[in-house]
């Protein structure tokens, strides 16, 4: 055998054996990985980022909760079953994230499904849709208001504002791609600024890819910013990475943008107002873009927004806290999140529920859920009764 064909042959050797190698791993990531929490399934999805399977049936497991959720035909919560509008009923359509689905709860106990049933139980025409999908936020409520929702004719819509949605926004703009006017046409989460992402491609499709993302590549970018010295010390204490650079104050966060790792900048500190004034320019706009489409059919829009368990109680969320940045047995109730929103509401004339002051009222039992931080059913049940209570929600209903 030539000296070169020797080399082709260790060379096509260690290919096929790194092929098999990665090939392994990969199998064996995905076995490993398996038993996980996951989100509801939702797949990708080339207009609104990612969307939720119709008629699906998904157990959701965790170490808070054991419980089922489904889908109706058009990929909405629960079983019912939405064709033409039937006359003389009105349809309230919900609008919100993980929150409003109901992550953590049967189809029953969602708030919208408890509202539902009280409607019921006092005779009123009136459906509740819910269009809660995980990690929507303003950018792609209206995508889907727009094309999928305006179709079942809503009386009104209310949209359940969270406070990780200035995040989310953040992200999805950069997947935006725009129609042949500059208009708003689809958020593609294949492409980022205006180029097919290979990268991200591969970690939602490769678990090996996903875990190298999340265990090596953002390890070392959160190292960077904390500086290595510290991100070892908080590793061995246990600690969160994210967490801390969430806190980074004055001259620390100067070289990071804050939104970048902290989901809940909105309630973290009132001193993060220049930054969150900054990123609620994009957030804004898109609500106005909402009210501006409903307006032009005549369909109220309310602006509703909801706590979570940090702002509630000490002892609410009380343990998935802490991954966030947030002290055990402290309460975060500053009201300036809730205030902001108020003002906002008030400043383009948009009837505002907030259902805070609720939860305050009854934090003596289990509203959110230890690690998972969603609402437990008892919170889905604060939220039923404090909408059968609020002004702007009643107009909803009757319209007047």
């Amino acid at each position: 055998m030539s000296r070169f064909s020797r080399l082709v042959q260790r060379v096509f050797l260690v290919v096929a054996s790194m092929c098999v190698s990665l090939v392994v791993l990969e199998v064996g990531f995905r076995l490993a990985r398996w038993h996980q929490l996951t989100p509801p399934r939702s797949d990708d999805d080339p207009v609104y980022h990612h969307r939720l399977d119709p008629q699906w049936r998904y157990a959701q497991h965790s170490p808070d909760f054991d419980t089922v959720a489904t889908t109706n035909s058009l990929a909405l919560r629960g079983p019912r079953e939405y064709g033409p509008k039937p006359p003389g009923v009105r349809r309230v359509l919900m609008l919100g994230d993980s929150f409003v689905f109901g992550v953590g709860v049967n189809d029953a106990d969602t708030f919208c499904a408890r509202l539902q049933r009280a409607l019921d139980q006092r005779g009123a025409r009136v459906e509740i849709i819910n269009a809660g999908v995980g990690s929507y936020s303003p950018l792609l409520h209206y995508l889907a208001l727009r094309d999928r929702y305006l179709p079942l004719e809503p009386d009104a819509v209310v949209l359940w504002f969270d406070f990780g949605d200035l995040q989310n926004d953040f992200f999805y703009e950069r997947n935006v791609r725009s129609g042949p006017h500059g208009e708003l046409a689809a958020c593609d989460p294949n492409y980022t600024d205006g180029r097919f992402d290979w990268g991200r491609y591969l970690r939602e499709h490769s678990a090996l890819a996903k875990y190298i993302n999340n265990k090596l590549i953002r390890t070392i970018q959160k190292a960077q910013i904390l500086g290595w010295r510290r991100y070892l010390l908080i590793a061995l204490r246990g600690g969160s990475a994210k967490g801390a650079i969430a806190n980074l104050k004055g001259r620390e966060r100067q070289h990071t943008d804050p939104l970048h790792y902290d989901q809940l900048l909105m309630i973290r500190d009132r001193a993060y107002l220049p930054e969150i004034e900054r990123h609620w320019q994009r957030t804004g706009r898109y609500l106005l873009m909402i009210h501006d489409l409903l307006q032009a059919r005549g369909i109220p829009l309310v602006l509703a927004a909801y706590p979570y368990g940090v702002q509630v109680g000490p002892d609410q969320w009380a343990k998935g806290r802490t991954a966030f940045g947030f002290e055990t047995g402290v309460t975060y109730d500053d009201p300036f999140p809730f205030d902001f929103l108020a003002d906002f509401a008030k400043a383009h004339d948009l009837p505002f529920i907030n259902v805070a002051p609720a939860f305050s009222a009854a934090r003596q039992e289990p509203l959110f859920y230890d690690w998972d931080g969603h609402f437990t059913p008892a919170g889905h049940r604060i939220v039923a009764e404090a909408l059968q209570r609020d002004p702007a929600f009643l107009r909803a209903l009757t319209g007047r």
